[in-house]
């Protein structure tokens, strides 16, 4: 909704796309509204692993469909691992190394950060 010369309207918009750093099967989509920052992970059965990373940020996940392992490290090694499914929340605090796995189904994974 926004304001227009004095008049409240409606607004609509298309979720634009989130790059995914062109991981093989990961698809995105984000929209940054009041501060918080919104994005949809949405990963093929068939798709690549998403190596070791990090972001300087928090975040907060929502396994919304889906499911499959989540792991921790060094940005050498992964050391540690947990299975995630559908109805799951996982947090991340700042510069965490993680790496996905997707299972054998569609997963969709919604991400929050404040801004």
């Amino acid at each position: 909704m926004i304001q227009n010369n004095g008049i409240s309207a409606f607004e609509q918009a298309d979720m634009p796309e989130f790059s995914a750093a062109d991981f093989d099967g990961w698809e995105g989509l984000s929209l940054e509204a009041a501060g918080v920052f919104f994005f949809m992970f949405k990963v093929a059965p068939d798709a690549a692993d998403f190596p070791l990373h990090a972001a300087p940020d928090e975040y907060l996940g929502y396994v919304v469909k889906g499911g499959g392992t989540l792991y921790a490290g060094s940005a050498e090694a992964k050391t540690d691992s947990i299975e995630f499914s559908e109805g799951d929340f996982i947090t991340f605090k700042p510069d965490t190394q993680h790496a996905w796995t997707n299972g054998d189904s569609e997963t969709k994974i919604l991400f929050v950060r404040a801004l």
